[in-house]
C-alpha cells in the first residue's frame, strides 16, 4: 500500500505508537507507513513483548484484535491491571462486528476493520493520539482526581467516601465514632485540600478517580462500598 504523505506529514517526535500484530507483513506495513510521517513506533509480535515494555514514554497502542496469546480485550484488562491506560486503536477483521463491540467496551478509543487504506488508519491515529480525545481528557481528569485525593489524610478519605455516599454529618459521625464537629473539621479541610467547592464536586472528583484503576489509586484511597449517586447534604448538618 503506498504511503500518501498530507498534512499528517508533520512530525510527531513526542509520540510513540505500538503496534501489536501477529502478522508481519501487516505491522511492517504500518511501521512505515508511520515512519514515513515522523511518527516514531516500536512493532510487537505478541501481547507479551508488548506489555513487557510500556511505559510513561508511550502515546497510544494500535492492537490486532486476534493476536497469538490473548485476544484484544484480555490486552486491554492485562494492562489497565499494570496501570497502563493509553487509547488503543484495534484493528479488526472486516466485518467482525462482534470484536469491535467487545473492544469498544473494553475502552478502545475507536476501531478500523482491516483491510483498510493508509490515510485512513493516520487519521484514525491522530485522533487517538489527540491531546483532545476524549479518552485523554479524562486521563488527564483522573490523574488529576488521584493527585488532590492523595493529599487526604486516612480518615479524611473515610469520611469523604462516606460524605459522597450522601450520608449527613451526623450519620457519619456514628459510623465512625466521632464527633459531629470532628466531622465538620475534616469536612473543611477536604474541601480545602481537594479545591472543591461543593459536595457535588467533591463527588465528581471521586468518581474521575475510579475511573483510573491503577495501583496507586487502589492502595492511596480505601476502596468504596457502594456506588450511590452523589446526594447533596442538607445545609443543617
Amino acid at each position: 500500500m503506498p504511503v500518501q504523505m498530507s498534512m499528517s506529514a508533520q512530525p510527531h517526535t513526542a509520540c510513540l505508537v505500538h503496534i501489536v500484530d501477529g502478522d508481519l507483513l501487516s505491522r511492517s506495513t504500518l511501521s512505515r507507513a508511520l515512519g514515513a510521517v515522523g511518527i516514531a513506533c516500536r512493532v510487537h509480535s505478541t501481547a507479551a513483548d508488548a506489555l513487557a515494555v510500556l511505559g510513561t514514554g508511550s502515546s497510544c497502542i494500535v492492537l490486532r484484535s486476534d493476536l497469538p496469546d490473548m485476544t484484544a480485550v484480555e490486552f486491554m484488562a492485562e494492562a489497565s491491571l499494570h496501570g497502563h491506560d493509553l487509547p488503543v486503536l484495534v484493528v479488526t477483521e472486516q466485518g467482525d462486528v462482534d470484536a469491535a463491540v467487545a473492544a469498544m467496551k473494553a475502552g478502545a478509543v475507536d476501531c478500523i476493520a482491516h483491510p483498510f487504506g493508509i490515510p485512513a488508519f493516520l487519521e484514525r491515529l491522530r485522533a487517538c493520539l489527540s491531546s483532545g480525545s476524549p479518552h485523554v481528557q479524562q486521563r488527564d481528569r483522573s490523574r488529576d482526581a488521584v493527585r488532590r485525593l492523595a493529599l487526604l489524610s486516612r480518615r479524611e478519605s473515610e469520611v469523604l467516601e462516606l460524605i459522597v455516599d450522601g450520608k449527613q454529618s451526623k450519620t457519619i459521625a456514628w459510623e465512625l465514632g466521632i464527633s459531629i464537629k470532628t466531622v465538620e473539621v475534616h469536612r473543611a479541610r477536604i474541601m480545602e485540600k481537594t479545591a472543591c467547592r461543593s459536595i457535588v464536586g467533591l463527588g465528581r472528583l471521586w468518581e474521575s478517580a475510579e475511573m483510573l484503576r491503577g495501583r496507586e489509586w487502589s492502595q492511596t484511597l480505601p476502596i468504596r462500598r457502594t456506588a450511590q449517586p452523589v446526594l447533596m447534604e442538607a445545609a443543617a448538618s
